[in-house]
């Protein structure tokens, strides 16, 4: 007898998608489930990998056992050397290579990287997971040992660098934050709780830190101002001036020591910054980015503009005020709750634009509107 038609079980493509989907789910969940050598990679820069750190957290919580090593590059390694959830720090040479190379020291460049390639290729791993997504990044997970090499699709991923990998992380709009967006490689990996961001100090930064507050005399309230950018940044820079009148309005109505913080090659700016702020104004001593966060962990306030320092403010738990111009504050703001983002609306931005001359939207940004913005920020502080 025919199955009338209104009882009939159609098969639409809907179906056949979603019997896939499970199928590819069951997959990836036994790929997953005995996980014990995990290589994770992301190399650059200061504030990408740090907002990388809660994805990384996240799978040592949902694999407990695994050894996570990190391939990374440059000052923040010796930051993640003192994290819980990070058993190894390999360092790609990066500086030491470029310097080889300028200098025509060809062959003493290819013993570094020889030695490099010896030391990542001395553990095997069942996965390495790329969560930089270009194709030095890409080429390196090529270069580990590995069972499988898993990276983004062509959502995240650039330079094509989505073809090296044997699996790829799908999902996420293109404005996903950053954190958001290396979580996905977490999920990907079976992780499905997602601890609040927290990074350890080392005692020695600490001691660095606490001896240099008590030979300056410095006490709370400290507020920490970074006026600075990376090298190439300069674009999305708040004008010196305009920091230098909000320390001194900030340090006279609040009685806080404003600190400004510096970088190599920043010191003779920050001393100007220091002229412009009044009585009020310090300069930080030279540290290191792991005692950046010791510092960081004993401030009431920070101040500054899309920089790897102002990550670093917001995952030490400390109210951040981030200046934000031409980048994409959905992408690169302050994560956590408790954080201000001063901007202004522009019918250009957000863009990348290194060239542009009018730079109104940072430009457009006040005095009045971050003193205001900071002063707000305080009174959410004593109020939680």
């Amino acid at each position: 007898m025919p199955v009338p038609h209104s009882l009939r079980r159609l098969r639409h493509p809907q179906d056949t998608e979603s019997r896939g989907s499970l199928s590819r789910n069951s997959q990836l969940a036994t790929r997953n489930a005995s996980l014990t050598r995990i290589l994770v990679i992301r190399l650059t820069s200061l504030g990408d990998v740090l907002l990388a750190t809660p994805a990384v957290q996240a799978i040592k919580k949902r694999f407990p056992s695994a050894t996570i090593s990190w391939l990374v590059e440059g000052s923040v390694a010796g930051l993640l050397a003192h994290q819980d959830f990070v058993d190894h720090v390999i360092e790609f040479p990066r500086a030491k290579l470029e310097r080889s190379l300028k200098s025509g020291r060809l062959l003493q460049a290819a013993r570094t990287f020889s030695a490099f390639r010896r030391r990542l290729r001395e553990e095997e791993y069942d996965t390495v997971l790329d969560l930089h997504g270009i194709m030095k990044s890409a080429v390196l997970a090529k270069m580990a040992r590995a069972g499988r090499r898993i990276g983004f699709d062509a959502t995240f991923a650039k330079e094509a660098s989505r073809m090296v990998y044997d699996e790829k992380i799908g999902g996420g709009d293109r404005r996903m934050h950053k954190v958001e967006r290396s979580r996905l490689g977490a999920s990907f990996l079976g992780a499905d709780t997602f601890p609040k961001p927290n990074l350890r100090t080392s005692p020695e930064a600490d001691r660095y830190v606490d001896d240099h507050l008590k030979r300056s005399g410095i006490a709370s309230p400290l507020f920490v101002v970074n006026p600075f950018c990376s090298k190439g940044s300069e674009f999305k820079r708040w004008e010196l001036a305009k920091y230098g009148e909000l320390i001194r309005r900030l340090g006279e109505e609040t009685e806080a020591t404003m600190m400004i913080v510096w970088g190599p090659g920043e010191e003779m700016e920050a001393r100007r910054l220091q002229e412009m702020g009044g009585d009020h104004a310090v300069l930080s001593s030279p540290t290191t980015v792991s005692q950046l966060l010791s510092l960081m962990k004993r401030t009431d306030l920070y101040v500054g503009g899309d920089t790897g320092v102002m990550h670093l403010a917001a995952l030490a738990g400390v109210p951040v005020v981030a200046i934000f111009g031409p980048t994409d504050h959905l992408v690169n703001g302050p994560y956590g709750q408790g954080h201000t983002i001063v901007r202004k609306e522009q019918p250009c931005g957000p863009c990348r634009d290194k060239d542009c001359e009018s730079r109104e939207c940072i430009r457009s940004i006040s005095v009045d509107d971050v003193y205001a913005a900071s002063l707000a920020a305080l009174d959410g502080k004593r109020g939680h």
